[in-house]
């Protein structure tokens, strides 16, 4: 079979949404200089907005195709002065990108490969983050980071000078103290997740192997001042999905025994918690924090089931906005429902990861409509801002006003694709004020599909970590 015939074959009425619409991949890598501008970009933003997510190099057959699986495609606009400079969108070059293209394979070590397509191929659609004067682009289950260029050029696979065990994470956690990220990395052939840390220098310092009762799916975390944090289950690798040729061969577990992890900062693995909880998935966290009776606070977005009958995607029922009190002294966790209504793509303001939050900052697309939602969680209240029409936002990340601002006091920045017109925009609005509207619209004459991940880089972050390395 050749990569785009693998599986079951499609009937001529199957749609995948996941390959429409605002999803819909797009085949050309552009550069265009000079943007237009609506409204007035705060003068301090100087660095790049950033973000990655799937966008298929050749036809994928509807049925079998997996929106978590596509190739991926870089996206960048560069802001300095009140200006943005440059708009750019790259494929990160796997080896299928490059056979597909006639390019040459990325140099670098060889990735574990074996199971899915996309490990084997190293596909890298997940996350963007700056680290040791470089910039990344991450994903999971084997797959090797990519370092890129400034001008978002792939350069070469990484397993950080060799300390990495094989595979990263697409979605890991900085340590706003140390500077260190954070990440829970799986693969198909282990029966363990091993939790990893990142030194300032790009180097892994610290890893924790921790046995699991399968093969879980751990695309998120989170850090609180004593513990790292994952959820075991109940999404799990399937020998069967991948025989019948799934792009993404993971089960809804009915019978996996769902528990919260705890792995003490300063501990070794044998000091790690188990806490039992009800059988909820939990993609992506918005935060956590430490409680002062010993308990654990997460929150984040939950679904009550996802890939049983879909297996496309992640929308196989509407999710809730879910508190999970998680008590290390009994095993046991308390689930509470803050918000019914679907969000994903949780940020908050990074500068308190690990320490209490009260703001929260999701996307969402209920009845039709996309919208940015800010919860308060302390006031128990939400106000959302509408992208309009045919418009939808995707994950908003929040840029401090100053270094030293209050939370919630500085800017949402957000990728839109607009389905009437085939472009895009980048959104900034000011957080403590949905209601004014965005303060600048970057227009980009190029559609940007939905995708996953990125980050706010500010150029003084990239020479900081730089000069501390003697760079």
């Amino acid at each position: 079979m050749t990569d785009t015939q693998a599986g079951p074959e499609a009937p001529s009425t199957f749609r995948n949404s996941w390959l429409e619409g605002p999803f819909a991949p797009v085949d050309q890598e552009v550069t265009v200089y000079d943007l237009k501008v609506t409204g007035s970009i705060p003068k301090d933003l100087d660095g790049r907005l950033l973000r990655v997510g799937p966008n298929p190099v050749d036809p994928e057959n509807p049925v079998t195709y997996n929106w978590f699986t596509g190739n991926g495609m870089v996206h960048g606009v560069r802001i300095r002065d009140g200006k943005a400079e440059w708009y750019r969108n790259r494929f990160v070059r796997d080896d299928h990108v490059a056979r597909s293209k006639g390019l040459p394979p990325l140099p670098g070590p060889q990735q574990l490969g074996g199971g899915a397509r996309y490990v084997a191929d190293n596909v890298v659609n997940t996350h963007i983050f700056p680290q040791a004067g470089k910039t990344w682009a991450f994903a999971e289950a084997g797959v090797l980071p990519v370092e890129l260029s400034y001008e978002l050029e792939c350069l070469a696979k990484s397993d950080f000078g060799g300390s990495l065990n094989g595979s990263w994470t697409g979605h890991p956690h900085r340590d706003p103290a140390t500077g260190e990220l954070h990440g829970m990395s799986y693969y198909h052939g282990w029966e363990h997740v091993s939790y990893q840390v990142i030194d300032t220098a790009g180097k892994v310092r610290r890893t924790v192997d921790v046995p699991v009762h399968g093969r879980p799916v751990v695309h998120d975390c989170a850090l609180t001042e004593r513990y790292a944090v994952f959820l075991d289950g109940p999404v799990a690798y399937s020998d069967d999905m991948l025989k019948k040729g799934y792009a993404f061969p993971f089960l809804w577990g009915f019978e996996y025994p769902t528990r919260w992890v705890l792995i003490p900062r300063d501990g070794t693995g044998g000091d790690v918690i188990s806490a039992e909880v009800e059988r909820w998935a939990v993609f992506h966290i918005l935060g956590a924090y430490d409680l002062p009776d010993g308990r654990v606070a997460l929150i984040g977005p939950s679904n009550s089931r996802m890939f049983v009958t879909d297996h496309t995607g992640p929308g196989e029922v509407p999710g809730s906005l879910n508190l999970y009190l998680i008590d290390p002294k009994t095993g046991k966790t308390e689930v509470k429902i803050l918000d019914e209504q679907p969000q994903e793509m949780p940020r908050l303001d990074d500068r308190l990861t690990g320490d209490k939050f009260r703001y929260g900052y999701f996307s969402s697309r209920d009845q039709g409509m996309s919208t940015l939602i800010k919860q308060d969680l302390d006031a128990k209240t939400k106000e959302s801002y509408a992208y309009g029409p045919g418009r939808f936002g995707m994950e908003a990340v929040f840029v401090p006003r100053t270094p030293d601002s209050a939370e919630d006091d500085g800017w949402l920045m957000t990728f839109v694709t607009d389905m009437t017109t085939r472009t895009a925009d980048v959104v900034i609005l000011h957080a403590q004020d949905l209601k004014a509207g965005p303060v600048a619209t970057i227009h980009i004459p190029h559609r940007v599909p939905i995708g996953f991940h990125g980050n706010w880089v500010p150029d003084s972050e990239l020479a900081e970590q730089r000069k501390v390395l003697g760079l």
